[in-house]
């Protein structure tokens, strides 16, 4: 049988993207370091590759050590913060390169699996992507920045009113308040009756998506600083200037049930006490 020469063993070991260390071939037994095309060094026989054994990191068949993971990590610029390795599946504390602080396992570090909060950030909504769906249907984005589906992004409609919604509102498919008041307050209203009604409200308070919307501009919280409710997420919507029939956004107000009792009482003082503060809140001219 011929014996194989270095430059063969080598050029083997190069179509398979690994780079060979040893600097001579003495025979099938001898191990020869190499460096595997994922950055691990060890070594091999030439009788165990032509078995078709390759890296024993990438196989798994080596207990790996803190070090060779914490170098692992490094290499895609995450610094790891666990102090050792118990298995592929422990997980593992890291900070990543955009200063995120995690945990992965080594099993899934090795399936490609990184930062979640990255990952988000990459796949979520930019104020270009946003602004663009706004400009689909006529509006036009006055926030320049988005932070969250919760924030409140400031708009000017197709028929020029100024206002604003969250982008979790407008995927529901909700688009301008006040369009919506006109188209379904007065004249807009199919039951319109020429402005005499016995109901005792007005026709938007049928409506829950109104009240959530109330509710939603005020961080589904009672606006009352002072509130002392023993149950304060109990909210209702109350009329400022307790006029059932007065369903403008700047005439009303979340708060728990509790304090829109109280505000039966002394209702000269309260009517003053919540313009302040949606005025102060909103910049509402009440």
């Amino acid at each position: 049988m011929k014996k194989l020469t270095y430059e063969y063993v080598k050029g083997k070991f190069e179509e398979e993207g690994y780079k060979l260390l040893s600097g001579g071939y003495v025979g099938a037994h001898f191990k020869l370091d190499y460096v595997c095309p994922n950055g691990h060094q060890h070594y091999i026989t030439w009788a165990s590759w032509q078995r078709g054994t390759r890296c024993s990191y990438c196989a798994g068949k080596i207990k790996l050590t803190i070090e060779f993971v914490r170098k692992e990590f490094e290499k895609e610029g995450y610094k790891l913060l666990s102090k050792e390795y118990k298995n592929c599946s422990q997980k593992l504390k890291y900070i990543c390169p955009n200063n995120h602080k995690h945990y992965v396992s080594w099993s899934h570090f090795k399936q490609n699996v990184r930062c979640p909060k990255c990952y988000y950030n990459e796949k979520r909504f930019s104020i270009d992507n946003i602004r663009f769906e706004f400009e689909k249907e006529g509006h036009i984005l006055l926030t320049n920045e988005y932070i969250n589906n919760k924030q409140k992004l400031d708009y000017v409609c197709p028929n020029g009113h100024k206002h604003w919604i969250s982008w979790h509102t407008w995927q529901r498919g909700q688009r301008c308040l006040i369009c919506w008041n006109l188209n379904r307050s007065g004249s807009g209203n199919p039951n319109w009756k020429g402005g005499i009604s016995c109901e005792p409200y007005c026709f938007e308070w049928s409506s829950k998506e109104f009240k959530d919307f109330i509710k939603e501009r005020d961080d589904y919280k009672c606006l009352n600083p002072y509130c002392c409710s023993k149950n304060p997420n109990d909210l209702t919507i109350h009329h400022i200037d307790y006029n059932k029939k007065n369903c403008e956004p700047q005439n009303l107000i979340t708060l728990c049930r509790s304090c829109n009792s109280r505000a039966n009482s002394e209702r000269k003082w309260h009517k003053a006490w919540y313009k302040a503060i949606l005025n102060k809140r909103y910049g509402y001219a009440i």
